[in-house]
């Protein structure tokens, strides 16, 4: 229980001052009769009462002042905001190689900024690439069959025919691979493969949707599956390996990796033969194929929310400690090789820009050390101080730069918030040239922006930290350490060994093993139905890793993954009050459900939906079922339902992996999606006759979509 603290500001204005104030009139000045607010009396009663009111109401704030001092005093500073990322798509105007032999390379530089394109009402957000991106014609290596794997077919290709499935009857599972030269990394790429084949009538299978399943290698014998574009323009024209000539499109997801395929190493692709429903029928004969030739129509390359500043001048040292000096742009992200402060000094009778080291703090610095702190959510840099010790003497906390010397940054990046969370397709200016590239875009939604952390935030983080005390031991202790390794973390459920069965996704985990999910700090994304955001990438787990690894016993190990998610399908009749819109009310129910069927907190301007849903709320909690007697009773409370008649529950699991692969490779740019949550696997969505959906430990129900339909009585 807390300790209950003293309300110091208990006096009211009308009631303890102003009224009482003229109930005293008759004892201490019989003589006044005119009570009335327009009497002068009345009005400098009124007067100093509010005078008195506002020294109450300042001294009542001076518990959390003290709080707040406390917190300083504990090192406890605002976490600055976080930048949003994308994977930025960057288009060749001209596929590689642009010819026989040509092997033509452009490269995106590190550091290349992208913009929205600016208005009269939104300034431009621009994005810049974290890393370099080198796009080359791809070099495919081996063609192999999965019965024949000692085999390699390329050489062959053109004097005979390379039968996919095999010479006998195709049967499912039949497997072929497509290597390309693990020298050259291919990761994020376009990919267009263009056969050339023995055109047959595709007995047995149907051109437009043929039964080939594509997958990519992640490393360590994982697969990937990788959808046939559908964008216009990049169609499948090869009729499942049937026609003359054709090609198709792969968009490669940037987790490729070389890998090793019975004892081969190189970027693998792979087709294998697999029909997913009855209409897509199956090959009577195995497809010839007499020629493979690859095509680079792009690359992809993970972008942030973020301005690079070179060599900003931060000002001159006046010798003293303690100096403070501050950057022209905050916040700012975390600095990355190459970004730190450089001081003036003298070396072999030249002036030359020495770096110096950030810190933590000061506490392990002595005078000769070159240290720094940075206030990534301000933009200070502080130097070190000079402190008197209980013995009198002076200690220097890490070096002063010399007075009179110039002191600079020499690159930082800065950025962030929410206003980073662009939708798709928005990010389409190129700031500067490049060879060959003809036009980019944000294929997915822009996420991970989030707003500096706020004093109320920081006094309930404080509390989680007091609580772990500097240690990872207990669920909590992880939990609370996560979610302060970076703003981009929203939510983390850790479970260790025995909590979760082994079915739940995880295995059996051993002793000393600490299970953590983690959810993406993504709310605007999943208002907009973006339902790949909740994705994590490799960047967020190794912050998360390299911040618990500070904290953790020397035995324990850290698993690091994505909950599991269960879309929800809603279909709800209701019947509406009179005098009230039907498309209005339909439009507060698909919003209330939205708010409460997520695994974050979505923001919402209706208040009123707000007050229904709680304000406690944080999204659907881990392992929490759902009754269909929820849905009534919510539903219920909308403003305009006069009743609801009935409700139906569908579901399937989610996948953001899958998600993501919807978007940027199968959505069709003529054919409009509904609500962003369409996916390749809406046919395993299972319709639930049950009144509850049970939720396992370690699963979060998102929505899928809300379909409200009004009945008239």
């Amino acid at each position: 229980m807390p300790l209950p603290t003293p309300n110091l500001d208990d006096l009211r204005f009308q009631r303890d001052l102003v009224d009482e104030a003229r109930r005293r009139i008759v004892r201490y000045c019989p003589e006044w009769t005119d009570y009335n607010l327009s009497d002068p009396g009345i009005t400098l009663i009124e007067l100093f009462a509010w005078m008195t009111e506002m020294l109450v109401y300042r001294l009542n704030r001076v518990p959390e002042k003290n709080y707040i001092e406390f917190l300083e005093l504990l090192g406890i500073q605002l976490q600055p905001a976080s930048s949003a990322r994308a994977p930025l798509t960057f288009r060749l105007s001209a596929p590689f190689p642009l010819g026989p032999e040509d092997d033509t390379t452009t490269i995106v530089p590190q550091g290349t900024e992208v913009a929205t394109w600016a208005t009269e009402e939104e300034p431009e957000i621009i994005f810049t690439t974290d890393r370099k991106l080198a796009i080359a014609p791809p070099q495919l290596i081996q063609v192999r069959r999965e019965t024949e794997f000692n085999r390699n077919y390329l050489s062959r290709l053109g004097v005979e025919d390379f039968y996919a499935f095999g010479r006998e009857q195709p049967e499912v599972g039949d497997t072929f691979y497509l290597g390309f030269d693990d020298g050259l990394d291919i990761s994020g790429y376009i990919l267009r493969l263009a056969f050339e084949a023995r055109e047959t009538q595709a007995p047995g299978i149907r051109r437009e949707d043929p039964p080939l399943v594509w997958e990519c290698s992640l490393g360590s014998g994982r697969w990937e599956e990788v959808s046939v574009s559908t964008r216009r323009g990049e169609r499948d024209t090869t009729g499942g390996l049937n026609n003359e000539r054709g090609s198709l499109v792969l968009y490669l997801p940037l987790g490729m990796v070389p890998d090793q395929v019975h004892g081969r190493s190189a970027y693998w692709l792979r087709c294998r033969l697999e029909p997913r429903h009855e209409g897509q029928g199956m090959y009577a004969q195995s497809p010839r194929i007499r020629a493979i030739l690859p095509f680079a129509l792009g690359g992809t390359v993970w972008a942030t929310h973020a301005q690079i500043v070179p060599e900003e001048v931060l000002g001159r040292s006046n010798g003293a400690p303690g100096q403070v000096l501050r950057l022209q742009h905050a916040p700012v992200l975390g600095l990355q090789a190459g970004e730190h402060v450089e001081v003036e000094e003298e070396r072999d009778e030249e002036t030359v820009f020495v770096p110096w080291e950030r810190v933590p703090d000061f506490s392990l610095s002595d005078i000769h050390d070159r240290h720094f702190t940075l206030d990534e959510a301000t933009g200070e840099v502080r130097f070190g101080p000079c402190i008197r010790q209980p013995n009198g003497a002076m200690r220097w906390y890490g070096r002063v730069p010399e007075a009179g010397r110039a002191i600079r940054m020499s690159r930082y990046r800065h950025g962030g918030g929410a206003l980073g969370n662009v939708p798709a397709d928005k990010l389409q200016v190129l700031r500067s040239a490049i060879p060959y590239i003809d036009r980019v875009t944000n294929l997915r939604r822009a996420s991970g922006g989030r707003a500096q952390e706020s004093l109320e935030e920081a006094r309930m983080r404080a509390q989680r930290e007091i609580r772990a005390q500097q240690r990872a031991v207990t669920a909590e202790d992880f939990e609370s350490l996560a979610k302060q390794a970076s703003r981009a973390v929203a939510r983390v459920k850790c479970n260790s060994a025995g909590e979760i069965a082994p079915s739940a996704g995880s295995g059996d985990l051993p002793p000393g093993m600490v299970d953590l999910l983690v959810v993406p700090a993504v709310s605007g994304a999943l208002g907009a139905g973006d339902l790949s955001s909740l994705a994590i990438d490799q960047p967020l787990i190794a912050t998360i890793r390299s911040h618990l690894d500070r904290y953790r016993l020397l035995t324990t190990t850290i698993h690091i993954r994505e909950p599991r998610y269960l879309g929800i399908r809603l279909r709800v009749e209701i019947a509406t009050s009179e005098f009230h819109q039907p498309e209005a009310v339909v439009e507060r129910v698909r919003e209330l459900l939205r708010l409460f069927v997520a695994p974050l907190p979505i923001d919402t301007e209706d208040a009123r939906l707000q007050q229904i849903i709680g304000s406690e709320w944080e999204g659907w909690p881990f392992g929490r079922d759902l009754y269909v007697s929820e849905i009534y009773s919510l539903v219920q409370q909308v403003a305009g339902v006069k009743h609801v008649l009935n409700v139906q529950l569908g579901q399937r699991p989610v996948l953001p992996a899958r998600e993501s692969l919807s978007q940027e490779a199968t959505h069709r740019e003529d054919v409009p999606r509904e609500g962003g949550t369409s996916s390749p696997d809406e046919d395993s969505l299972e319709v639930s006759d049950q009144r509850v959906i049970s939720v396992p430990a370690d699963t979060l129900l998102c929505l899928l979509s809300c379909e409200v339909e009004v009945v008239s009585l």
